[in-house]
């Protein structure tokens, strides 16, 4: 078990006084249990204070019963972090948890008046919450140290739940988390390497054989090593360089940002296929979304606001039928499968690198014309990041292209994406 020191400014040189308190770190489909206060906008880590003739793991699932309703299953203590302030010492012990059960909260009235409830939320969003301590630096010092704790333990315990092969590579260093993608995987960015946390049955042993095959073609991440347990797959590669075409210099200097996009999609166009490991063609992307609509597993919380409703199609039901009654005629190229802004790095001017290419293989030509469309005009426009550059025409891309725009591919395939 590791012990973490954190020292207040106003720690007196001495403690004469402890306190321990039991914390749970409860993980479940990359999502991870909170207590929220919803009068102050305050998270925490489910957990409290050792009773007296109270063992630390009867501790943790008290107060994890009394604050969420939830009984779990804990493991023995995995992280201590001491902390120094004043005359006290405070001892902070977590541990992981396994839910059991559920029960009958019973919050005390502190609790009660700040609207104390417990939220699922994904890792990657707490922990972005929580790197955010200094924010509270001079305004709320509970909130700061509180934070900055719950920080280092995620820190710690994130790299403790790896394999030990890759628990090896990246011991020691600090990373931060990417809340860009919607893959439903947790993204670890160290310094120079990048973790893809991921559940099982997402295709990934394709995609390690994919990225393989395109080094040395395009600039791909290398793998450095790929693991899997009973419930995740763990994808180690080395961090590409660049800056994603995204970014706002990019956004602001559009003319050099499109004539990147457009090469790289000529070099995408120009790759021998002969031999490519995977077919993404229209056929399996078809019954890819069969599943995803008969299982329920699409979003449409991002979809164009026209795709459902009045004018559009009445659910995702007619949607798919719609796509199977209209396949257009297929031009099989090299494609990214995701060639949206931030999959694009460019370093002076030119492509430093693709990224993201779980879904790379042969596909229609117009797939990716599609997605880099709709991402231009949405990262224009304002849709996302909030700016909008009213000057600018997303159809500079087939001007950079040379080749006119078929639009009626680049709706189907958008519509397709629909269902993802």
């Amino acid at each position: 078990m590791k012990i973490l020191d954190i020292i207040g400014e106003n720690y007196f040189g001495k403690w004469t006084s402890t306190r321990t308190g039991c914390r749970a770190v409860i993980i479940k489909d990359e999502k991870i249990l909170m207590s929220y206060e919803t009068k102050t906008g305050q998270w925490m880590l489910p957990g409290g204070g050792l009773e007296e003739n109270e063992s630390c793991e009867e501790c943790v699932i008290r107060e994890v019963s009394e604050e969420c309703g939830v009984l779990i299953r804990p493991s023995s203590c995995v992280l201590e972090i001491d902390e120094y302030y004043e005359d006290c010492k405070w001892l902070n012990l977590y541990f992981f948890g396994e839910v059991t059960g559920i029960t009958e909260k019973a919050l005390t009235d502190r609790e009660i008046e700040v609207g104390m409830e417990p939220r699922w939320m994904p890792i990657s969003e707490i922990f972005l919450t929580f790197s955010k301590h200094q924010d509270y630096d001079g305004t709320d010092e509970m909130r700061r140290g509180m934070y900055l704790r719950e920080y280092m333990a995620l820190q710690e315990l994130l790299i403790d739940r790896l394999p030990e092969t890759i628990r090896e590579k990246v011991s020691g260093q600090s990373f931060s988390l990417d809340i860009t993608g919607k893959s439903g995987s947790t993204v670890m960015i160290f310094p120079d390497l990048v973790l893809k946390v991921m559940p099982l049955g997402m295709e990934e042993k394709e995609t390690v054989q994919m990225t393989r095959w395109l080094s040395g073609k395009v600039p791909v991440p290398q793998i450095l090593a790929f693991e899997e347990d009973e419930e995740k797959q763990y994808l180690l590669m080395s961090k590409v360089k660049g800056t994603m075409s995204c970014d706002k210099y990019y956004l602001e200097h559009p003319d050099e940002m499109v004539t990147v996009l457009a090469n790289t999609l000529k070099l995408l166009w120009s790759i021998d296929i002969s031999d490519c490991p995977r077919d993404c063609g229209l056929e399996q992307e078809l019954q890819k979304a069969k599943r995803q609509v008969e299982e329920h597993l699409y979003d449409l919380e991002d979809a164009e606001p026209d795709t459902f409703g009045e004018g559009g199609f009445r659910d995702p039901e007619d949607l798919l039928q719609w796509l199977f009654d209209h396949k257009p005629s297929y031009e099989p190229v090299l494609s990214h499968g995701d060639y949206c802004l931030p999959n694009v790095l460019i370093e002076d001017g030119k492509l430093s690198g693709l990224i993201d290419m779980g879904n790379s293989g042969i596909a229609d030509k117009w797939e990716d014309i599609a997605m880099c469309y709709r991402s231009l005009k949405h990262n224009m426009n304002g849709t996302y990041g909030g700016k909008a550059y009213p000057d600018f025409r997303p159809e500079v891309l087939f001007e950079k292209l040379g080749i006119e725009p078929n639009w009626e591919k680049i709706r189907y395939y958008i519509l397709l994406d629909e269902l993802f």
